[in-house]
């Protein structure tokens, strides 16, 4: 497959897919709270999007009774348009169950009409002066709203007090993302609605998003500690000869496994470290292990000024071995995730102090992004490549997951990103719930929902800016 058009696959659905999930994690810790969700939206949200499913939904009579709107029920209007109005209902009884089967209002409207002739009326108004009447040139407009073409074993004719339709499922037209759009996301007089729920559910739905971009990272790091094994701390790797070395003298090699060192085992770096300190200028016979097999190679630790200390001049890790399972994984895959977390928040403080390259403290947006994914797609083809050619790199530990890495990366970004104290963003909402989580004193839903527009505004305009940077300067940064 073409290499460009691979980045092109692996881009979409990797950058669309963290968005989704992050979407997903509102979507369910909503439902959990008994938040109600409008829509679910694969894509980004476009005029004319296409409905997949809806999931179920009810309807609350005047009377008090329950209907049941079953899923993929289609309705051509805004259902809150029903509530107040008398609905003729055909209704289904199954198990003391009132089921929906077809729904007919009349949905009236005022419009302006145009005049058929003079108005030969004058009005005035409470100070005497002419002015036109309110209702001049008004009419009332009437609508025939149908729903469902099947007919339930009930007829009823009843005024509709509350409105729960369940969520549509669209797929959009922009296919990068996803989007939830909660029921009364910033009104909190919608009941049922998301401004209108608990505190603690409302900070739940905000942390879910962030949350599940985190757990995606674990899941994605303990795949390739699966893949490619867990560290074997119990074990003495040689990770690199320093030229010119007692090691190298010795026949030292990439790969080399420390077994023992004139007979004393060595299981750890501080085992290793006794042995060679304890042995300067005295030569030390080291068994090792090599391709499978085991060979002794004698080296004389030396006393090295500039480093202070005893070395052999080797560079240490350990080798890896397979993992039972993922399950095995999971430990590695949340350390690596917390380490990352770690890192990312470390780099304003890094970004002050100077310590960062400028190249490396950049923001950069969907075509730098785009680069470096190319670059590690293309690794990862070359390594497939090598490894088809040489029976040798089938070993997993030879693998290249560095796709799979950067994916990692940027859900961890995304999570950390959307946790900014920003308005617009899930930290800047979480800021405002502060007030009502520990003193019970709500911030006016009026002032919130200026800040937050004002906020994406600024965001907006901020994403547009590093975007165009993308193209006036674009990132030069090199995957090893």
């Amino acid at each position: 497959m073409n290499s460009t058009l691979l980045t092109w696959i692996v881009f979409i659905l990797a950058f669309g897919g963290m968005v989704i999930i992050h979407e997903f994690g509102h979507f369910i810790v909503a439902r959990w709270s008994k938040v109600e969700v409008e829509e679910f939206g694969l894509g980004l949200p476009t005029p004319g999007a296409l409905t997949l499913w809806v999931s179920k939904g009810f309807l609350i009579l005047k009377s008090g009774q329950r209907i049941e709107i079953p899923q993929n029920f289609r309705f051509p209007a805004g259902w809150n348009n029903l509530i107040g109005q008398v609905s003729k209902l055909s209704i289904d009884r199954v198990n003391d169950r009132l089921i929906l089967r077809s729904i007919k209002f009349v949905y009236e409207e005022e419009v302006q009409a145009k005049p058929k002739h003079l108005e030969l009326d004058v009005y005035v108004d409470p100070n005497g002066k002419v002015t036109q009447s309110d209702t001049a040139n008004r009419t009332v407009s009437r609508t025939v709203i149908k729903a469902g073409n099947k007919n339930g074993d009930v007829e009823l004719s009843e005024v509709i007090a509350e409105t729960h339709p369940g969520t549509r499922f669209t797929l959009n037209w922009l296919p990068l993302g996803g989007f939830v759009r909660p029921k009364g996301e910033n009104d909190p007089t919608v009941q049922g609605g998301l401004a209108a729920a608990n505190p603690w559910k409302r900070f739940a739905v905000l942390v879910a998003g962030p949350l599940m971009n985190l757990l995606t990272a674990v899941v994605i790091y303990s795949f390739i500690f699966y893949r490619v094994g867990v560290p074997d701390v119990s074990r003495v790797l040689v990770n690199s000869v320093v030229a010119n070395s007692p090691a190298e003298e010795a026949g030292f090699k990439d790969g080399d496994i420390f077994i023992s060192g004139n007979g004393e085992s060595i299981g750890s770096f501080d085992e290793l470290r006794v042995i060679v300190d304890g042995n300067v200028d005295q030569p030390v016979t080291f068994l090792v292990e090599r391709d499978g097999g085991q060979i002794e190679l004698v080296a004389t630790p030396k006393f090295f000024k500039d480093e202070k200390r005893t070395m052999i001049g080797v560079g240490l890790g350990v080798p890896f071995k397979q993992a039972g399972s993922m399950i095995e994984t999971l430990n590695l895959g949340a350390r690596y995730t917390y380490i990352n977390v770690r890192t990312l928040l470390s780099l304003p403080a890094q970004m002050i102090r100077g310590s960062l390259e400028p190249e490396q403290s950049r923001l950069i947006g969907l075509k730098g992004i785009f680069d470096i994914v190319g670059q590690t797609v293309s690794r990862d083809v070359e390594a497939s490549a090598n490894a088809a050619n040489a029976p040798a790199s089938t070993d997993p530990a030879n693998q290249s997951f560095r796709t799979l890495e950067l994916i990692a990366a940027l859900s961890i970004s995304l999570g950390i990103f959307n946790l900014f104290p920003f308005p617009a963003l899930d930290g800047g909402r979480i800021i405002f719930l502060l007030p009502e989580l520990l003193f019970r004193r709500r911030v006016p839903a009026q002032f919130e929902n200026l800040v937050h527009g004002l906020g994406m505004t600024v965001l907006l305009l901020f994403m547009i800016y590093v975007n165009v940077m993308d193209f006036v300067n674009p990132v030069n940064i090199t995957i090893p």
